[in-house]
Parts: C-alpha cells; sequence; structure tokens
C-alpha cells in the first residue's frame, strides 16, 4: 500500500469489517452482514470508478 490511494483502501476496508462486526454483535443474521458487506464493496468500487469486468488501467 503506497500513498493515499492505500490508506483509503484500508480505511474502507476496516470500515466494512467493524461494521460487519457491530452488526453481528447485535443479533443481526450473517447473511444480511453479508448482504451489508457487499452491497458497501459494490459502492466503493463505483466511487473508485472500478469496472468489474476485470479491465483495469494500471
Amino acid at each position: 500500500m503506497r500513498g493515499p490511494r492505500g490508506r483509503t483502501d484500508l480505511v474502507a476496508f476496516l470500515a466494512v469489517l467493524s461494521t460487519g462486526v457491530i452488526l453481528v454483535l447485535s443479533g443481526v443474521a450473517p447473511e444480511a452482514v453479508s448482504i451489508v458487506a457487499i452491497g458497501l464493496s459494490t459502492l466503493y468500487a463505483a466511487w473508485r470508478g472500478e469496472s468489474s469486468s476485470g479491465d483495469r488501467d494500471a
């Protein structure tokens, strides 16, 4: 991880992980937590402008 992009990725990962832990500890079903995690990761990928087809410009 280099620079601000790596830091942003780390913050996003920790936010999704902590959200999942909080939801599980609150009694939410694990299936619902996985749906929330997938939704958050999809939103983050859209915000970053990444496509899911695998054709990256890196």
